[in-house]
């Protein structure tokens, strides 16, 4: 079984909110599964608290950004394909800044989706799929790999069931492992 690592939007978790991106970090594709030619500097995200104060383990934004107890999470879960890049956040209303959080780039793009065993629409005009429900992983299509972006279907991070376990475990702040079987759309 795999699932989709995401940040809990579904609920009201009063979380503080990155605003868009720095021109640097908006040069790169996120959740390609890529690497990069060249590492990023040191970057300052700005943080707007319109929504809430509290911070999230997982910034599931345009740039995504994890708190450095869940990176050593996935690490210790024996996920090794990542680069991480060290930003700093700052409130935008006060000016405040803070550490402990890395911008990530998971390397590893995976055409694992079971076609047969998901919910999805084609474009006849253009034959893109659009997923409306559950997402079937094929595990020999991953490649071994405990955490993964699919080459076509939603952009979030797809990590094992070993890896969704291990986080499980531990408490982290609006942090969603949702089944893929359990997708919706959304």
């Amino acid at each position: 079984m795999h699932y989709f690592c995401r940040q809990n939007l579904f609920e009201t978790l009063g979380m503080i909110e990155i605003v868009g991106h720095t021109t640097e970090t908006g040069e790169h594709n996120w959740i390609a599964g890529v690497p990069w030619t060249r590492p990023l500097r040191p970057q300052t995200l700005e943080l707007n608290p319109e929504s809430g104060t509290n911070f999230p383990a997982f910034f599931d934004s345009t740039v995504p950004v994890m708190s450095e107890s869940l990176i050593a999470a996935f690490v210790s879960a024996g996920v090794d394909n990542f680069d991480q890049y060290p930003v700093v956040l700052r409130r935008a209303d006060t000016g405040e800044e803070f550490t402990g959080y890395a911008a990530v780039n998971f390397r590893g793009a995976v055409d694992a989706v079971d076609l047969e065993n998901s919910e999805f629409t084609k474009d006849e005009t253009f034959g893109d799929v659009e997923f409306t429900g559950a997402i079937e992983i094929d595990c020999a299509k991953t490649r071994g790999l405990l955490a993964f972006r699919l080459t076509e279907g939603p952009g979030f991070l797809v990590v094992a069931e070993s890896v969704a376990m291990k986080l499980q475990k531990i408490s982290f702040p609006a942090l969603l492992l949702q089944p893929t079987k359990d997708y919706e759309g959304v």
